[in-house]
């Protein structure tokens, strides 16, 4: 089912059994899950969560569904995180602009893109003089959406003795603190995208992942008779769902089945998925919920 899975020496701990904690790493406790009896239901029960539709009115799939401004959203919450934890460098324009592999330009665009729908906030420095960039309630959420979801999934693996996703979910300060380690994490080695250069090239386009847990979450729901993912794969419910034009929808089909990740059907029937990336997805699903996993346990048993 899997190839290999991302070297990661860090140590965490993972809750192998309800009130039983052990030290393991994200590329064990990965191997663990994806092992694991229930691995293909966790995956349908992401992809529900992700394709689901979005609670703002705002345009939220056009802002954060394409993964350089998904990572822009990243940077931006873990700068403030980490400020409000060391107090150190001040979580401006500026630092955002220096981490984010963006133009200057790009992410100052953008920047202010967050700002007008109320995802970023501008506040005076003790200094009075810069400015910092604070993430909104509203931003912690949308951002947290993937995570959240892979570390529910991870707690239907492998339950925890304390239910984590709603602890981390209903306290803002540890959501954004959950975030800003990620954000650190991926700034410190490579475990997001290197191993997965399919997920990589989708998630590069508008749209391109929550399209692609839709594909994964059909498939899944099809091999294992589920009847919880109910989204239609035809160009009108995807267009509809991700708020993008049906010749958008389209173009990223057609991109699929040429490049032979996926094919689907013009009534969204049927649907064929590659070997590649069936391996390529599991392994990095599995991978994120052990990561988000191992980061909460830390940052709750810390609290």
């Amino acid at each position: 089912m899997s190839g290999s899975l991302p070297d990661d020496r860090e140590e965490g701990f993972s809750r192998c059994s309800p009130g039983v904690a052990a030290p393991t790493s994200v590329s064990s406790l990965a191997a663990s899950l994806i092992a694991g009896p229930l691995f293909t239901e966790a995956l349908v029960s992401y992809c529900v969560e992700m394709t689901r539709p979005p609670e703002v009115s705002w345009p939220a799939t056009k802002l954060f569904g394409q993964s350089m401004r998904y990572i822009v959203c990243f940077d931006l919450i873990g700068n403030h995180a980490r400020w409000r934890r060391d107090g150190r460098e001040p979580p401006t324009l500026t630092a955002l602009q220096r981490k984010v592999p963006a133009s200057a330009r790009q992410v100052a665009s953008f920047v202010d893109a967050l700002k007008h729908g109320g995802y970023a906030i501008a506040e005076r420095g003790a200094d009075r003089r810069s400015l910092h960039l604070r993430p909104s309630s509203a931003l912690l959420k949308e951002v947290a959406r993937s995570p959240l979801a892979f570390l529910e999934a991870s707690e239907l693996l492998l339950p925890a003795s304390a239910p984590l996703t709603g602890l981390i979910h209903n306290d803002e300060i540890l959501l954004a603190d959950w975030l800003g380690r990620s954000a650190e994490r991926f700034h410190d080695e490579d475990i997001y995208f290197s191993p997965f250069p399919i997920i990589v090239q989708l998630a590069e386009r508008d749209s391109g992942y929550p399209l692609l847990a839709a594909v994964m979450g059909a498939h899944y729901a099809a091999r294992s008779g589920s009847t919880s993912f109910t989204l239609p794969l035809t160009y009108a419910g995807l267009a509809e769902r991700f708020r993008v034009s049906r010749q958008h929808v389209g173009n990223l089909l057609i991109e699929a089945r040429q490049r032979g990740w996926f094919s689907v059907a013009r009534g969204g029937r049927p649907l064929v998925v590659s070997a590649d990336l069936v391996d390529e997805f599991e392994r990095w699903a599995a991978s994120q919920m052990a990561l988000y996993r191992i980061l909460a346990e830390e940052i709750t048993a810390a609290a």
